[in-house]
């Protein structure tokens, strides 16, 4: 229910302020598109190589370590450090996933949304309070 609540928060703040400008000028723009093209690729190209090797039971923790490391050079085009941290917590819960999910018999998509999810919810829920203490 969280999560609802900053996603539809952060939807109206967006909508109320999207004459505001933004950080994507056209340098900051190709250099994000380049970086999810990248995320996008890997991602996808990870998951059919682990379906096709029977190992589809990865795929989850797989697309979590790529979402976690491109969130690393996405910090610096965005000149936003707090997504460093995201970054850092995503991409360890992804790692944390497996043995956690073996070692309690929980399916590894499970153990994967347990441990990414709060990471990116916490991460939202800042930049939500930071932009409404803002304006």
């Amino acid at each position: 229910m969280l999560s609802i609540t900053v996603a539809v928060a952060g939807g109206l703040l967006g909508w109320q302020h999207w004459s505001d400008g933004t950080v994507f000028g056209p340098e900051t723009s190709r250099n994000f598109g380049i970086v999810v093209g990248i995320e996008f690729g890997l991602a996808g190209l990870g998951a059919i190589v682990l379906a096709l090797r029977k190992h589809k039971e990865f795929i989850a923790p797989w697309v979590a370590f790529v979402v976690g490391v491109h969130l690393f050079p996405v910090a610096v085009i965005l000149h936003y450090p707090l997504i460093h941290a995201v970054g850092a917590l995503v991409t360890v819960a992804s790692l944390l996933a497996v043995p956690l999910a073996r070692s309690r018999s929980w399916a590894i998509s499970f153990a994967t949304g347990l441990l990414t999810g709060p990471a990116l919810l916490a991460g939202a829920l800042y930049s939500l309070v930071s932009a409404l203490t803002q304006f």
